[in-house]
């Protein structure tokens, strides 16, 4: 009960994190992901600093290192920063499971094709599943762009369908984040290590990013209220990653996926009550199938055990998480 409890407050935190995120949907994309990451550095980094004095942890290859580096920048700019700017074309109703169906496709793909995992029939249907479910949504997407553009502005198809494309190249940039990470540090880097290290990563990358695009005048400007939106977002995200990390120390992995499915409703409740998207045939059976495709998409417990020891399980599993909200983490 405990592990299904922290299992469902990992997917409201998330949920929550995103909300925040669809209502600064407005101001600058890269300089909201930057803010976004910065209350995970706080948290876990003091945390990090402690156990790196008291000598529990060690610093990690440099190698590895540089390879977490490079793909957290990865993960932060064709993850996060354009999940953000799909917020604002079509939508928190559609963005989160166009990002959760394509991060779990595409994470069973370049599982198989890096870390030459099995593709089971139950994952193969899962694929066909999912991949059914992001071309129904996809239908409802110039729908839901043409609500949430005032107006004044009318958007193209082409902008819509970048906005679609957008979503689904986040959840390419998660998944190939979390598999990058499962492959070179699993056994090495503990979970204040990895988020501290990928966060960071964001608050300085972007942050840099950031001041080339809209300068200091522009980061300064922004309302006091969309800047304790974006903060709010990061704390929820920080939040969500630690009850995704117990409930995946008590409950098996299928029923965290299950668990982390309801994302998927939650996000389209959100959009449409929260924010007046529009409610459509094309976006419930889309959510449908997406929440259908992430609890078939599993791989055996035993699998699991033999490549992960149970102490590491939580970084390769739940950094995923984490990153793909981001989210859809990051």
């Amino acid at each position: 009960m405990y592990g299904t409890l922290c299992g469902l407050a990992a997917a409201l935190g998330y949920t929550a994190a995103n909300a925040c995120l669809r209502a600064v949907s407005d101001c600058d994309a890269v300089w909201v992901s930057c803010v976004k990451a910065f209350p995970t550095v706080a948290m876990f980094g003091p945390v990090l600093a402690v156990r790196i004095v008291r000598g529990v942890e060690l610093l990690p290859p440099l190698r590895q290192m540089l390879i977490l580096v490079a793909v957290s920048i990865i993960g932060q700019l064709f993850g996060n920063v354009l999940f953000q700017w799909s917020l604002g074309v079509v939508g928190i109703a559609l963005t989160v499971p166009l990002t959760l169906g394509t991060m779990i496709l595409a994470g069973a793909g370049l599982g198989r094709i890096v870390l030459h995992e099995p593709v089971t029939p139950r994952m193969a249907l899962a694929t066909v599943v999912l991949i059914g479910a992001i071309s129904v949504l996809s239908l409802g997407a110039g729908e839901a762009s043409r609500v949430i553009a005032s107006a004044q502005l009318v958007r193209s198809p082409w902008v819509v369908a970048a906005g679609v494309g957008a979503a689904c190249l986040s959840g390419v940039a998660y998944a190939l984040l979390g598999v990058a990470i499962r492959y070179t540090v699993q056994d090495t880097l503990s979970i204040p290590m990895t988020l501290v290290t990928v966060t960071l990563t964001g608050v300085l990358g972007l942050g840099v990013f950031s001041w080339a695009r809209i300068g200091l005048a522009g980061m300064q400007a922004t309302p006091p209220g969309d800047f304790g939106m974006m903060m709010l977002a990061g704390v929820f995200n920080a939040v969500a990653f630690l009850a995704l990390t117990k409930s995946l120390q008590l409950i098996p992995l299928i029923y965290v996926n299950a668990l982390n499915a309801t994302q998927a409703t939650m996000a389209a409740v959100a959009g449409v009550v929260m924010f007046a998207e529009r409610s459509s045939p094309a976006l419930w059976w889309g959510v449908a199938m997406t929440a259908a495709g992430l609890v078939m998409m599993h791989r055996k417990p035993a699998h699991r055990r033999r490549r992960v020891s149970e102490p590491a399980r939580p970084v390769s599993a739940a950094a995923d998480e984490v990153l793909e909200q981001p989210a859809t983490a990051g």
